[in-house]
């Protein structure tokens, strides 16, 4: 009985589909731009709460915790700094594609590598 009722129900759906073929479509074209649309907004979304959590996650890493005398101490490794206070050579150096700034640092560090 189940499947005669099925089957019966799947004859008129597509008795229908088939006599509103015009309708069918029409509402097809209006739904699927809007269906892009709202996808566009949900990436759009989804890209700036990923990029949020990034830096949350990357603040924390670079965070270096260690213990010295029985103190414990926090060094945080990289920090937000102004233009007005990077050197001017090494914001040439950063301007340029692929600079190898490894002698500018051991001269400003005065290091040995």
């Amino acid at each position: 009985m189940v499947p005669v009722i099925i089957l019966l129900g799947a004859l008129i759906g597509g008795v229908l589909v088939v006599a509103n073929w015009n309708e069918v479509v029409e509402w097809l074209e209006n739904l699927l731009p809007q269906i892009k649309q709202k996808l566009e907004g949900i990436v759009k979304h989804s890209a700036k709460l990923f990029s949020h959590i990034k830096g949350s996650v990357f603040s924390l890493i670079h965070k270096l915790y260690y213990k010295e005398n029985a103190k414990f101490y926090e060094q945080t490794t990289t920090r937000e700094i102004d233009e007005s206070q990077v050197p001017e050579w090494a914001k040439a150096a950063l301007s340029e594609e692929e600079t190898d700034v490894t002698e500018r640092y051991k001269e400003e560090l005065q290091l040995e590598i």
